[in-house]
């Protein structure tokens, strides 16, 4: 409220979104889709066979398979993690540094109002801990995996 008791009007500056990116963005998403589904498809029948060739060895090469399959699996989010939390960090330190939240040269799929002073900081300070909490859930997962595969090997 000012001096004359009347609400203060919020900022009314746009952040236009960029349509070639968002069309871009939504090939690319449909393009992974797609491409993970394929990839579910065939990784269904690749561990049908790893199933029925590890049934038929010996226990010590089935706990080894075991220990591959463990770790793959929690190495497989680490670079999706660490780029995502990067670019993250970035948009908070970029966001930080202009007082507007978001960054002038930061894409958007649709308009956004811009935000500034204190809601920008704000935003600047969750996007930058949101990018350490998925760098430091990256790094569990190696040592998550480097465990197993002490434990397993």
């Amino acid at each position: 409220m000012n001096e004359c008791s009347e609400p203060m009007q919020p900022s009314r500056e746009i952040h236009r979104a960029d349509l070639a990116y968002r069309r871009r963005s939504l090939w690319l998403l449909a393009a992974t889709v797609l491409v993970c589904a394929i990839g579910l498809w065939h990784w269904h029948e690749w561990l049908t066979t790893v199933r029925d060739q590890v049934v038929a060895s010996p226990p010590e090469h089935a706990r080894r398979w075991l220990a591959q399959a463990i770790v793959v699996m929690l190495l497989a989010p680490v670079l999706p993690l660490l780029g995502w939390g990067r670019g993250l960090r970035h948009m908070g330190a970029a966001a930080r540094a202009q007082g507007r939240f978001p960054p002038r040269d930061w894409k958007t799929y649709r308009d956004v109002n811009v935000l500034r002073d204190r809601a920008a900081l704000d935003w600047s300070r969750r996007s930058e801990r949101l990018g350490r909490l998925a760098q430091n859930a990256a790094g569990l997962l190696v040592a998550a995996a480097l465990a197993v595969w002490l434990w397993l090997s």
